[in-house]
This record gives C-alpha cells, structure tokens and sequence, in this order.
C-alpha cells in the first residue's frame, strides 16, 4: 500500500498543473498545485459529533457525496486520495490534521485524543511531495500537559492576507502561538489574528464552520447574531473585508481553488443565489456540491481536503 502511494504521489508531482477554466483574473497568492484527501472508512457511522444533530447517517450515501466531492475538486487540482483508516472513524476529514501556507506545513496536534492517529501517514505524503514540515507534536513534546499545543486545521482560516486561528474546545492559546512561530516570519506575525470563541457551542465545531473566504478580500459568514459576534472578534472591516452573509451556516463553508468555489448544495436558495451572485461580480467559477450526509458528523465542504502549493 506505501508503494502504490508513492507511485500516485510521483505520478500526481509528474502532472501538469490544472488550469481553472474560470475566467477569474487576479492572481492568488500561491495557485493550489495539488490536494490531499482520504476515503471514507467503514467505522464512520461511529465518528464523533459534537452538535447533537442526526446521526443517522447512511454509509453508501455518504461515500457517493464523497466522491462527488472529489471528481468536482480534480476538475481544478490533482487530487491524492489516502485510503481509509478503520481505526479512526473521522480520518476522511484530513483539513484537521494540517495546516499548510505555500510550501510549509504544520502537522497537527489535534483537539480530540480519539484522532491523533490519523496524522503520520498525512505527514509523510508530505514529506513524499517535498513540502517542509514542522511537527507539532515534536516541536513541544517535552513540555507538561497543561502547556502542549492543540490545533485543528478546521479552526485555521488563511484568506491570502490574514490566518485566523479560531480558538475553540479542539485549539488553544498555544496552538494559535506555534502558528505565529512557523508563520510568523512568513506573514509578518501582525496577520497572524487569533479569533475568540465566539462561536464555540453554538452548533458550529470549527471556525471554518461559519466563515471562509472567496477571495483575499470578501468572506462568506452567517447572518445574525452569531456572524455580527463573529466579524466583530475578527475585525473584518478593519482589515479590508467585504462579506458576504448568508442565512444557513452550512453555505458559509466553500472551498475556493484556483479561481473556482465548490459551495454546498444547500436547501437555501437565498443563500445559494447570494453566493451565485457574489462569484458572478469576481469571475469566479461555481460549482454546488451536496454533502449534507457528512454534515450529520459535523462536516463541511473544507475538512474533506487539503489545498498545497507544492
């Protein structure tokens, strides 16, 4: 099974690089030149879910939703899919296990004990395609348990200006501090913005489960209360940002590769008509992608994958 990873990871570095057919023309800070995802295990139905929504989740539609989801991703970027790792019922959900910025790459820490061991074989693809990695377990493990660093990808949100690090139940102070350590340098450590929990418990896991980016100047977050609480900690106007606010919080999670938006495929039109309108005014391509049955374990659009620019 190593082997015939290797092999796709030397196949995908050998491809040449996906061009959008979006006719968007600002150029991002670095194009995705490749992303990383994992199947769907068999023990998913036992994921962890924090929300308290439906668990009743179908297996088989799960994984068609998945596959969807990545056919629509490969139209815009290489695309490396992990097999599933049984012992870990949450592994398809990969964004939670890294962050990466350009060429760098922290593994994670990860909040919950239970999915610490989904992150070495997501570290050496890694290292397979030559990015740098910092571990973060590695960097603190000689310090006591009160002091360690804990950091879901899902709470990391980098819109090309700006990483938020959303604290929450799953990251904390130190995990946003070893961000401005690796980053620091790169992103100028004033841009490094940790964001308070204001979301934590309002039926939202990860700050990325509220808000995300369409481009280095507009967001996508919820509206009322909890997206006024939201753009107020992480002093969005003030940092030059235009969002968009959309009524179902499920549609504030996109993803955004080289000039095109996989959405979700939500039953609200009046946010899939703002979002439509939104990527109209910035050229950019739009795609709609259900995966409401991954949702049931506390999903979005962005857990399912890692974007590198490698």
């Amino acid at each position: 099974m190593t082997t015939m990873i290797s092999e796709t990871i030397q196949a995908l570095k050998r491809a040449p690089k996906c061009v959008s057919r979006s006719s968007h023309t600002m150029i991002p800070p670095a194009r995705a030149s490749m992303a990383i995802a994992r199947q769907i295990p068999n023990s998913f139905i036992d994921a962890l879910s924090d929300h308290g929504g439906n668990d009743n989740v179908s297996l088989s539609k799960a994984r068609i939703q998945h596959d969807r989801y990545l056919r629509e991703l490969r139209r815009h970027v290489p695309t490396l899919c992990l097999p599933a790792l049984e012992s870990h019922p949450d592994c398809v959900f990969v964004e939670d296990t890294v962050v990466a910025v350009g060429n760098t790459a922290v593994i994670t820490r990860l909040g919950h004990e239970s999915r610490r061991g989904e992150v070495d074989s997501i570290k050496e693809a890694l290292r397979q395609l030559d990015v740098n990695v910092l571990d973060m377990r590695e960097e603190d493990a000689n310090i006591n348990a009160r002091s360690i660093s804990l950091c879901d990808g899902g709470d990391v949100l980098y819109t090309g200006r700006h990483l938020f690090v959303g604290l929450s139940g799953r990251t904390n102070e130190n995990g946003f501090r070893f961000m401005q350590k690796v980053f620091g340098e790169k992103l100028h450590e004033e841009n490094i913005i940790a964001v308070p929990p204001v979301i934590q418990g309002k039926h939202v896991l990860h700050l990325k489960s509220a808000v995300t980016h369409l481009d280095e100047n507009t967001i996508l977050a919820p509206e009322g209360p909890l997206g006024d609480n939201l753009l107020q900690s992480m002093k969005s106007s003030e940092r030059g940002y235009s969002a968009i606010r959309l009524p179902d919080i499920l549609s504030c999670n996109a993803v955004v590769v080289n000039g095109h938006v996989l959405a979700q495929d939500a039953l609200c039109q009046v946010s899939r008509e703002r979002i439509q309108n939104a990527c109209c005014e910035r050229e950019l391509g739009l795609t709609f992608v259900d995966t409401s049955e991954l949702a049931k374990k506390d999903a979005a659009l962005t857990c399912c994958s890692v974007l590198l620019a490698v």
